[in-house]
């Protein structure tokens, strides 16, 4: 009987190592495809998984803002949270408890302000999740820490208990996962074309006009409602306004209206109660 070696075949190692490079493409490809196609939610194979009841009550009992929502919008918000919480990366760093509570709550901050647009899937400006227990150091600017959006890595970083006591505390208008989404919101629209993303760079431009001048100062700044971090540039006062605007909107309205108007129009809120 006679054997059949790779010659007799003609089969040369060129050739295999040619096909094995066609198969490691064609699977790169197939992963890149797979991977986009979960990330903008029309993956059939990675579905998001409802919220529970139990979430779902969790979420209305730590953010009052959902009270002002209609029962479509809040179906809505919870069905964003879940795709947030299922498409995004979460990474945790040390000892950290209660992983799926936090999961849920910067899902929720997330899905919170983007409420009023369309686009609420943060694809261009948030890939992961980084999540300490509690502060910590920042090896790209050599300081400590309890959170930071970072847009070259597209990255959101949170210390832990910070981020829980900001739902915790619903109306001392901090809450360290709004802040930080509020950063990422902004670089979400900046160059984009669409009316949402338009709006909210307008809005933004406008901010910048009144930032530091004596009109914003006096209504706004200077009242002790807002937080003078917001006095640090206007990306942060971006951020502390909405804050503000998640936790304690009809002080906020009543406080500082042209302000108020300002950051509603941005956000694209419309509410079922009168607001």
């Amino acid at each position: 009987m006679k054997f059949l070696n790779e010659c007799d075949l003609g089969i040369t190692g060129v050739d295999i190592f040619g096909f094995c490079c066609i198969l490691f493409i064609l699977s790169y490809l197939g992963y890149i495809i797979y991977y986009a196609f979960g990330l903008y939610g029309i993956n059939p194979f990675l579905k998001p998984s409802p919220l529970t009841t139990r979430e779902e009550n969790r979420l209305i009992g730590l953010i009052g803002f959902l009270g002002l929502l209609d029962e479509e919008k809040r179906a809505t918000f919870f069905k964003r949270v879940s795709w947030f919480r299922s498409k995004k990366t979460f990474s945790f760093k040390g000892p950290v408890e209660n992983k799926e509570e936090l999961k849920l709550l910067i899902s929720g901050a997330g899905a919170l302000l983007t409420l009023g647009m369309k686009n609420y899937k943060y694809i261009k400006s948030v890939q992961q999740i980084v999540i300490y227990p509690s502060e910590y150091y920042s090896i790209i600017n050599k300081k400590h820490h309890l959170g930071e959006y970072n847009v070259g890595l597209k990255t959101l970083v949170f210390s832990a208990d910070t981020l829980v006591h900001g739902f915790e505390s619903s109306t001392d208008n901090v809450n360290l996962a709004i802040h930080e989404f509020g950063h990422a919101l902004f670089f979400e629209t900046k160059g984009k074309n669409t009316w949402e993303a338009l709006r909210l760079q307008w809005g933004f431009k406008k901010l910048k006009k009144l930032y530091g001048t004596p009109e914003l100062n006096k209504e706004a700044l200077g009242l002790n409602y807002f937080r003078k971090y917001g006095n640090t540039n206007v990306f942060e006062l971006f951020s502390v306004l909405c804050e503000n605007f998640m936790e304690t909107p009809v002080h906020f309205k009543e406080k500082s209206p042209e302000v108020y108007r300002i950051v509603k129009q941005m956000l694209n809120y419309h509410f079922s109660k009168s607001h």
